[in-house]
């Protein structure tokens, strides 16, 4: 879903279907990357979504037609929207650490 919020609209169905051929596998290299090879402690996995979420969106984007990105009528910006992304990201930097690490206080 994070990939996806970052090209909606401006991308056809099988557009839609070859990102998330593409983004399993990825997904997949990024985990046993970050897993087994940095060793990552990464307890509910929440780092490693989020973040192969974010970089994939935004190379996704640039990849799918980035001049038709420019041109699309679906880039309005507004207060609403703007003060709304500010307030999420507000609660995901303050809660965001706590959340992820609660769970391993006792474990390995």
């Amino acid at each position: 879903m994070i990939s996806f919020g970052a090209i909606i609209g401006k991308c056809s169905l099988p557009q839609l279907f070859f990102l998330m051929f593409w983004m399993m596998i990825f997904y997949g290299l990024s985990c046993a990357i970050c897993v087994e090879v940095l060793h990552v402690a990464d307890i509910g996995g929440s780092i490693t979504i989020h973040m192969f979420g974010a970089y994939f969106g935004l190379a996704s984007s640039y990849f799918f037609q980035p001049t038709r990105a420019l041109q699309s009528k679906n880039i309005k910006i507004s207060h609403n929207s703007e003060t709304i992304a500010m307030v999420g990201s507000i609660f995901l930097w303050i809660f965001w650490p706590s959340f992820n690490g609660g769970p391993g206080i006792n474990g390995p």
